[in-house]
């Protein structure tokens, strides 16, 4: 009988201590999972916008042959003045320079969506981490109930 009142305030303070943390840690959960969902949601917006940059890059590539296929035809077999020749010079370098840009851009999307890959795993262990630790509060506090 005396080793039953012994255990008893331990016991007590052990559910207490259980109780005291189980709300935290479920709060702890949720918050690594939002954290997860919004790591989530971010990856797959950039993917979708380095879809996007690609299709920009296509099509600019595509109208810019066909300006330089008309450029061409229009100037085949004809003396340019020199001036002309700058101009349409001029024209495909900023051409060409629009092509570069785009491509840079799709470069630093990609290393974006790298570092947000990163992010998304670390944000699942995480979540992982805080699910476990809940689950063993609640083995616990089951553990407890089933010696009393």
């Amino acid at each position: 009988m005396e080793e039953e009142l012994e255990a008893d305030p331990q016991r007590l303070a052990m559910e207490h201590v259980i109780g005291i943390l189980t709300p935290l840690r479920q709060h702890r959960q949720a918050s690594a999972e939002r954290a997860q969902r919004t790591a989530q949601k971010a990856l797959e917006d950039m993917h979708e916008h380095l879809q996007q940059t690609r299709n920009a890059y296509t099509q600019e590539r595509d109208n810019q042959r066909e300006r330089r296929q008309v450029l061409s035809d229009a100037h085949l077999n004809k003396a340019m003045a020199l001036n002309d020749l700058d101009r349409w010079h001029e024209q495909e370098n900023r051409m060409l320079d629009r092509l570069a840009y785009i491509r840079q851009d799709v470069q630093q999307q990609r290393l974006g969506i790298d570092e947000q890959q990163q992010r998304l795993a670390q944000a699942r262990d995480a979540a992982k981490a805080s699910q476990r630790a809940v689950e063993k509060l609640a083995c616990l506090a089951e553990a407890i109930n089933e010696q009393g």
